[in-house]
C-alpha cells in the first residue's frame, strides 16, 4: 500500500507494532526495489518479524539496488554518542553566551531570559526559583459585528379547509376532463395526474442530502418524456406539435441541469487537477 511512497522518498522508519502478534508486513520486496540506491529504512520493529520483508534482526542489509534496511533491535543504545553531542553542543552554546568577550570571564546578563533562568545565586542572593516569563497578552478579541437582519416574513400556512377545497376542486376537474375528453386523452390525464402527485409526495419527502442520487432516476424519466415528445412533434395537429416542442424544451433542461449539478458535487470530492 506503500508502493507509490517508497518510490518518492529516501527514508522510511516503520514502527507498527500490535501486541501479542507478529510485526504486520507494511514495506514489500517490490516497495524496496522501487526506492533509490543509497535510500535507508530503519526498521524498529525487526525483533518482532519486522515490517520490512527482507529486514534481519539485530543486522544491516543492503539491497541489489543499494538499498539499506537497519533491523537493529538495540538502537536506544547506539544513541549514546548522538546524546553526548547534542548535550555537549548545548552546553558550549550556553558558555558562549555567559561569556561574550571570549575571554573566559562570566558575565551574568539577568535580562536574559535564557541566563536569569539558570542562575541560582547571584551577587551573594538566592535567585532561584526565576521568576515567570512575561508573554505578551494576546490581543483582545473583537467583539462580533451586530449585522441587522430584516425581519423574514411568516409564512402562512394553508388552512385545512382551503386544502380540502382544492383538493375536491381537483377532483372534480379531473372527472370533467374524462367526461368530456374523447379517447384516450382521458387515461392519459390521468395517468399525469397520479403521476404528480407520486411525485410529489414521494420526492417533497426525500432529505435534501439525497436529492443528488434521484437525479440519475429523473434524468432517466425526462429522457423519456424527450423520447415521446420527439415522436409527437411530427403529428399534423399544431397543438400537438406545440406541446410537444415546450415538453422536449423543459425535459431538456431537466436532464442539462441535472448533469450540471452532478458533476458540481462530484468536483468538491476531487483534488485540485486530478480527474
Amino acid at each position: 500500500i506503500y508502493t507509490e511512497q517508497a518510490a518518492d522518498v529516501d527514508i522510511i522508519i516503520t514502527t507498527a507494532l500490535i501486541p501479542g502478534r507478529p510485526a504486520p508486513r507494511l514495506i514489500t520486496a517490490a516497495d524496496v526495489a522501487r526506492m533509490r540506491p543509497g535510500s535507508v529504512i530503519v526498521d524498529m520493529a525487526a525483533a518482532q518479524g519486522g515490517n520490512v520483508e527482507g529486514s534481519v534482526a539485530g543486522e544491516r542489509v543492503v539491497t541489489d539496488n543499494g538499498v539499506v534496511i537497519l533491523g537493529y533491535t538495540d538502537l536506544a543504545s547506539r544513541l549514546s554518542a548522538q546524546a553526548s553531542q547534542l548535550y555537549g553542543t548545548n552546553v558550549a552554546n550556553l558558555v558562549a553566551l555567559l561569556t561574550p568577550g571570549k575571554d573566559g570571564v562570566l558575565t551574568i546578563d539577568v535580562d536574559d531570559i535564557v541566563q536569569r533562568s539558570v542562575t541560582v545565586v547571584h551577587d551573594g542572593a538566592v535567585t532561584w526559583p526565576p521568576p515567570p516569563v512575561q508573554v505578551a497578552a494576546a490581543p483582545a478579541a473583537a467583539a462580533p459585528a451586530v449585522v441587522e437582519t430584516q425581519p423574514q416574513p411568516e409564512r402562512k400556512r394553508m388552512s385545512a379547509g382551503r386544502r380540502i377545497g382544492l383538493i375536491v376542486l381537483g377532483i372534480a376537474a379531473l372527472f370533467v376532463v374524462n367526461a368530456v375528453a374523447p379517447a384516450p386523452l382521458p387515461q392519459h390525464f390521468t395517468v399525469l395526474v397520479l403521476s404528480v402527485v407520486i411525485g410529489f409526495y414521494v420526492i417533497g419527502k426525500v432529505h435534501h442530502a439525497l436529492h443528488t442520487p434521484l437525479m440519475s432516476v429523473t434524468n432517466a424519466i425526462s429522457g423519456v418524456i424527450v423520447v415521446g415528445a420527439m415522436l409527437q412533434i411530427m403529428n399534423p395537429d399544431p397543438v400537438v406539435q406545440v406541446l410537444a416542442a415546450i415538453a422536449v424544451l423543459v425535459a431538456s433542461i431537466n436532464i442539462f441541469g441535472g448533469f450540471a449539478v452532478t458533476r458540481r458535487m462530484l468536483a468538491m470530492f476531487t483534488k485540485g487537477g486530478e480527474k
